[in-house]
């Protein structure tokens, strides 16, 4: 899998979470995934679903064909207090998907994702 990333990610460390957060994702790693997000977690995946709770999250992306991705590029990743924000692309062969994601940590000091609000787009 070819990874880009910012390469100012290590001296942050919600950003650190959120670029392996992300990764993980990438790498179709529900457990890692898992580690990531609250049990009471929401996934808004904006104009087509709304899935509540990281058992139901981990459920969903293994009733997909969720596969690893051949590619990501993280674009831009910012955090202040307990949120965050992330930009870029996935590939997964001839597909790639532009993404610009959001995300809620449980507090300012938590690693644990409590929601996360997802927009993407096919690229043609």
């Amino acid at each position: 899998m070819k990874i880009t990333v910012p390469k100012d990610c290590d001296n942050a460390p919600k950003r650190r979470i959120i670029r392996d957060f992300n990764l993980a994702f990438a790498h179709a790693d529900l457990e890692a995934i898992a580690e990531y997000v609250h049990q009471d977690a929401v996934w808004n995946m904006v104009g087509d679903k709304e899935i509540v709770g990281r058992d139901a999250i981990i459920a969903y992306l293994g009733t997909l064909n969720y596969q690893k991705a051949t590619a990501i590029e993280l674009q831009v990743i910012i955090t202040h207090g307990k949120f965050a924000s992330a930009m870029g692309t996935l590939s997964y062969g001839k597909e790639t998907i532009a993404f610009n994601d959001t995300y809620e940590f449980t507090s300012a000091g938590s690693s644990i994702l409590k929601k996360f609000t997802n927009f993407a787009i096919p690229l043609k």
